[in-house]
């Protein structure tokens, strides 16, 4: 179904559990982000237990969304043309708006409007104080350390504080990075309902009980840790170490609501059958058998590997009411292996990037036709590419639109040569060891130097290369620390 202007559709809202409803202000022309015309929709002031009906037509109202850090303005965004069939067409009315848009996404559940009516929960005295110290001039100390009033972040690490409690002072904090323990955090988190992120490592607990606050992103070091009692409003829970946990996850409704993510590998947790979502990265070796049983209702599983091998990808077919899938830099499977429409009757959304040629092939020819799916197979991996580049750290690069073939090459080349000479230079070290090592990475750098379409990531990824090779090498060696300090000598990117 296509969307028409002035359109009024309604939606379940599975943050709110009820039902909301936006209108289809206009259709924009295509423009440089897509050769497709864009439907722009415009979130509604209502909400309501059963699907709206033509009679509420009349009463409708925009919603206007001002929560955290949004100044007031109507919730607009550039979503496709195709209307997702979980959306049900109520009416049309005249548009209420032409406004220009240029936020860009998909059709969603309602999120947005589920967070502004969790703002507005709030009392006004608190959002106004939040909203007036988020355009304040003013500074405080934190730890004894001078920190503006409008700021949004703040690390122990950076500013030590001993007590949680001088954090009141920052009536805008939305965002905190611990990485040691303090007693009265949880008195503090309980009493402020802005500090929605939260990143806990080091803390040395074995329970942690963050029901009473409003973390909605909570990034835990699972080190350690038995039991963990989620909030209410936790929405993402992201493991900061590698490996499996040992620890048992109370979350509302088994998981409903809940993406879970892991580094490298993961203990099925049992005890959330109804988890929502699965990320998995930084993965090795993963194995899908029996993952459906532990959760039978995930809805969206992303897995990225270091580059890795899925083991038994098959399995996924088993995950009956999965909508989204995505594959990043995994192999280990083949043709066989990619589930048919039939097969996952709920799948509209199948991203799979840096896979074996035979499975892409595969899953092009079996999801093409699917009305209403969001399919994007790329960078399709022939056997002979396997075995040159799973140690190569620029495989991405290889088949990236901005980045020429032949760069690709050459930066895989001198990772290797350079690779080559510190592990000859660090097993044979002789007396002018150093100078060549300094030689071998001045020219590593040099290779890059000559590139023009550096940017932060691919900076990020040249020095982390670099800096693999370094960690790699036995201690007492060479110079490491010399060797990173050339390097940023010499770069001009």
């Amino acid at each position: 179904m296509k969307a028409q202007a002035g359109g009024v559709y309604t939606v379940y809202n599975r943050y709110l559990k009820c039902y909301t409803a936006c209108q289809v202000a206009y259709i924009a022309p295509p423009d440089t982000v897509s050769r497709e015309s864009w439907a722009v929709i415009l979130s509604l002031d209502w909400a309501g237990d059963a699907p709206l009906t033509a009679e509420e037509l009349p009463h409708l109202r925009p919603l206007y969304i001002d929560f955290m850090y949004w100044s007031r303005d109507l919730h607009l965004l550039r979503v496709p043309v195709e209307v997702p069939p979980q959306y049900t067409l109520v009416g049309t009315l005249p548009p209420f708006t032409d406004q220009p848009c240029r936020s860009y996404g998909g059709w969603n559940d309602g999120y947005d409007v589920y967070l502004q009516i969790r703002w507005q929960a709030i009392p006004e005295k608190r959002r106004r104080a939040f909203k007036e110290a988020t355009e304040s001039d003013g500074v405080t100390e934190i730890g004894g350390i001078p920190v503006k009033v409008s700021s949004h972040r703040i690390m122990d690490q950076h500013e030590p504080f001993d007590s949680a409690l001088e954090l009141k002072a920052l009536p805008c904090l939305s965002d905190l990075i611990c990485q040691r323990w303090h007693p009265d955090l949880l008195e503090f988190l309980r009493g402020t309902p802005f500090v929605d992120e939260l990143t806990l490592l080091d803390h040395g607990q074995r329970t942690l009980d963050l029901r009473g606050t409003s973390i909605r992103k909570l990034m835990l070091d699972m080190t350690g840790l038995q039991e963990l009692w989620l909030s209410e409003d936790t929405e993402q829970l992201l493991f900061q170490n590698k490996g499996p946990d040992a620890c048992t996850i109370h979350a509302p409704e088994d998981g409903s609501g809940l993406t879970l993510q892991f580094i490298g590998e993961y203990r099925p947790h049992t005890e959330l059958p109804n988890l929502l979502e699965l990320h998995g990265i930084q993965l090795k070796d993963f194995d899908l058998s029996g993952l459906a049983a532990v959760h039978p209702h995930l809805k969206e599983l992303r897995l990225w590997g270091a580059p890795g091998n899925l083991q038994n990808f098959s399995a996924v077919r088993e995950f009956r009411e999965l909508t989204h899938l995505s594959t990043f830099d995994l192999f280990g499977f083949g043709a066989d292996d990619i589930p048919t429409p039939e097969q996952m009757p709920e799948l509209r959304w199948f991203w799979m990037t840096s896979l074996p040629e035979t499975a892409a092939k595969a899953a092009k020819q079996l999801w093409k036709g699917k009305a209403g799916m969001d399919l994007r197979i790329t960078k399709p991996r022939k056997p002979e590419w396997l075995a040159q580049n799973l140690g190569n750290p620029f495989r991405g690069w290889d088949g990236a639109e901005h980045i020429p073939v032949s760069a690709a090459r050459k930066a895989a080349n001198q990772y290797r040569k350079t690779r080559s000479q510190l592990m000859k230079l660090a097993a044979e070290p002789g007396e002018d060891a150093q100078a060549q090592a300094l030689d071998a990475v001045a020219a590593y750098t040099q290779t890059f130097n000559k590139m023009g379409f550096i940017e932060t990531e691919e900076r990020d990824e040249i020095y982390m290369a670099l800096r693999g090779i370094l960690d790699a090498l036995p201690d007492n060696t060479l110079q490491k620390d010399a060797l990173i300090e050339k390097f940023e000598q010499l770069r001009d990117f």
